[in-house]
């Protein structure tokens, strides 16, 4: 059966090709540009079925090594440096959905790779040992590749987990009242309808206790600073954008920080949460803080380069992530995102949903 993927699965392929090719990967800067520094590859570890080893050695030709030690087959490194170039084309030219790319995948399965994505159970889509030159370290480290080839993808997924509660205060509604904002199609006017019947949007809880839980194991105040960078999304001249979300919160200063940076004190806060949830925490998993893609972030451009954001270049992955990403809203069926509701207390709330999905 003939291997199907979209342009994001298609990109891991051509993570692999690239990277054997150039034996290589250059750090990049918050904005995606390529630095100086660069980590040389010692190798490369895919598990399937089996495991294989991809070692560059001495002659710029790549053995591929089989889980008994043997070798199981040899190529010039230029050889993996055209097939990505192809792969890269071809990716361009492939749809919205699924498709096939039967060279690449005959080259795939020349190196012993049998499926798309590897499997695996964090959030690593692939294992690299690289020579960090700074440190002379060689660390085996799991890299999580994010890319720009086809659709954003996302940082932390929503769904029921993700629900965060707020009371409507300063209006009393009927349940007339209710049902004529949740007749109200779109978001943003449903949110003014309220404000212009006196409502305003109190915090009152993480519906999930799990993902409160989360929250809580980053930062005692995460779930109300979180609660308020998705006020600031939700309200019509808000913002979905992460940076100026937490800029605006930062302006309000909820917490009555009184340092000499109070912009920096709420972006730290943020940058916690995004560079957890990039690495390792799930809204429905208990989180000890243990990273499973330790390596960091590989990110296919939309040129076709590859840059690398290693976890021990840590301010460069929360800058990466922090201005990279924004808010998105979840769906009014299957998170009830949005909708007004009477509690048994009687008083009427609100749920809004904490979704992250990069902005390209």
């Amino acid at each position: 059966m003939a291997l199907s993927g979209n342009k994001g699965e298609w990109s891991e392929v051509y993570t692999l090709f690239k990277l054997l090719g150039e034996g290589k990967v250059h750090a990049g800067d918050a904005d995606l540009n390529k630095l100086a520094l660069f980590y040389p590859i010692l190798n490369i570890i895919r598990e399937e079925r089996k495991r294989y080893e991809y070692r560059p050695i001495a002659d710029q030709h790549l053995v591929v090594i089989s889980e008994d030690g043997q070798e199981y087959a040899r190529f010039p490194m230029s050889r993996f440096v055209e097939e990505s170039r192809y792969l890269l084309q071809e990716i361009r030219n492939g749809g919205d959905r699924s498709f096939e790319i039967p060279a690449s995948e005959t080259f795939l399965k020349e190196i012993g790779g049998l499926q798309l994505k590897a499997p695996t159970k964090d959030k690593a889509d692939i294992h690299i040992v690289i020579h960090d030159l700074r440190t002379n370290m060689t660390p085996k480290l799991g890299f999580s590749v994010k890319s720009q080839l086809g659709s954003a993808s996302t940082l932390l997924n929503a769904g029921l987990p993700t629900n965060i509660l707020y009371k409507i205060e300063g209006a009393d509604f009927t349940d007339e009242d209710v049902d004529q904002i949740n007749a109200i199609e779109d978001h943003l006017p449903r949110i003014q309808e309220i404000t212009d019947r006196g409502g305003c949007l109190k915090y009152h809880d993480i519906e999930h206790q799990i993902f409160k839980n989360n929250l809580l194991f980053l930062d005692t105040c995460m779930p109300e600073f979180i609660a308020a960078c998705l006020l600031v999304d939700s309200m019509p001249l808000g913002t979905s954008t992460i940076k100026e979300a937490v800029g605006k919160v930062a302006q309000m200063n909820p917490f009555g920080f009184t340092g000499t940076d109070t912009l920096a004190f709420y972006e730290h806060k943020m940058k916690v949460l995004l560079l957890d949830a990039a690495l390792g925490m799930t809204p429905s998993k208990e989180w000890k803080g243990r990273y499973d893609a330790n390596g960091g972030y590989l990110v296919v451009r939309k040129d076709g380069e590859i840059v690398c954001y290693h976890f021990y270049q840590r301010n460069d992955v929360e800058d990466y992530l922090y201005n990279n990403t924004r808010f998105e809203r979840g769906s009014r069926t299957r998170h009830k995102f949005g909708r007004v509701f009477r509690g048994q207390d009687g008083n009427a709330y609100i749920r809004l949903n904490l979704q992250i999905r990069f902005k390209r």
